[in-house]
C-alpha cells in the first residue's frame, strides 16, 4: 500500500513538473508555449513612457509598478512582462 501511494505521488510530481505554461504573449496569432513559470495575470506590452520613480505605462495607458533597478534597466520602446493595471483615475483626478 505504501509503495503504491508513494507511486502515485512520484507520477503526480513528474506530470506536473513536465507541463508547459500555457500561451504567452497577449496578442492573437503571436501565442508560443513556454516552460518558465509564469503568473496568470502577466501579460507582455510595450513600454510607451515611464513615470519616475518605478512605474511603467504601456500604449494602452495601463501601468506596472517595478523596482528601482528594474525601473531603471527598462528601456522606453521595449515588451515587458508584468501584471499590468489599467488606469481608473480620471485625468487630473
Amino acid at each position: 500500500m505504501v509503495r503504491l501511494v508513494l507511486l502515485v505521488a512520484i507520477a503526480t510530481t513528474a506530470a506536473a513538473g513536465c507541463r508547459l505554461n500555457g500561451p504567452v504573449g497577449d496578442h492573437p496569432g503571436q501565442i508560443a508555449t513556454s516552460p518558465e513559470p509564469t503568473l496568470v495575470t502577466e501579460t507582455t506590452r510595450e513600454v510607451l513612457t515611464k513615470r519616475a520613480p518605478d512605474t511603467l505605462v504601456a500604449r494602452d495607458g495601463s501601468s506596472c509598478r517595478v523596482a528601482t533597478a528594474v525601473y531603471a534597466a527598462t528601456a522606453v520602446g521595449t515588451r515587458f512582462r508584468c501584471p499590468w493595471v489599467s488606469d481608473t483615475a480620471a485625468p487630473g483626478a
